[in-house]
């Protein structure tokens, strides 16, 4: 992934929202509560089949289907760089994983697993990255997930494809996309 800001002196992101007039600092960071498969799952249904915290989440299949699997999530980092700036985009996903590694995650989240590595799938929907009639959707892209240090959240890396998410972490935003990006979020509107 590129450095962005060696040798053109980095610094802290920071912008006056069109919207609402007031100087946001700090790279932008933004989370999803509940994987996109989530909202699959019939509201009647969900105390049944749904298993959530804030770091993990199992998804029973429905009860008329007796032979489905239950699919499990972990939440994962996601960054992307912001040319000149010292610190990235921050996304909180929610990528899949076997029940090997779900369980993995669970049982030794407090034990450096530095250098370990899991495939997986991205399994939230992204504004603005996820443009329907373009077919590019977030769901369901290929990624790595990065296991870390005790106690931190994994990190994620998708695998080489034509999807704007995917050039952005390998290229970078610009300042001025960064912007758009973040106030099209807190302001409630998908740019």
């Amino acid at each position: 992934m590129p450095l962005f800001g060696l040798g053109s002196n980095p610094k802290t992101f920071e912008f006056k929202c069109a919207d609402c007039g007031e100087i946001h600092r700090g790279s932008p960071s933004f989370g999803y509560d509940k994987p996109a498969e989530y909202f699959i799952v019939p509201e009647e249904e969900r105390a049944r089949a749904v298993t959530l915290t804030e770091d993990l989440c199992a998804i029973a299949p429905p009860a008329h289907i007796t032979d489905g699997a239950t699919a499990y999530f972990i939440r994962t980092i996601l960054d992307v760089p912001i040319e000149g700036a010292d610190d990235p985009f921050t996304w909180g996903v929610w990528v899949s994983q076997s029940q090997e590694n779900f369980d993995r995650y669970r049982n030794s989240f407090g034990i450096d697993q530095t250098g370990e590595t899991s495939f997986g799938w991205l399994g939230v929907f992204m504004p603005p990255y996820n443009r329907r009639a373009l077919n590019e959707r977030t769901e369901y892209l290929a990624c790595d997930v990065h296991w870390g240090a005790p106690g931190q959240r994994p990190t994620v890396t998708l695998h080489e494809c034509d999807h704007p998410l995917y050039r952005d972490q390998q290229n970078g935003l610009s300042w001025d996309r960064a912007i758009e990006i973040a106030q099209a979020i807190m302001h409630g509107g998908e740019k």
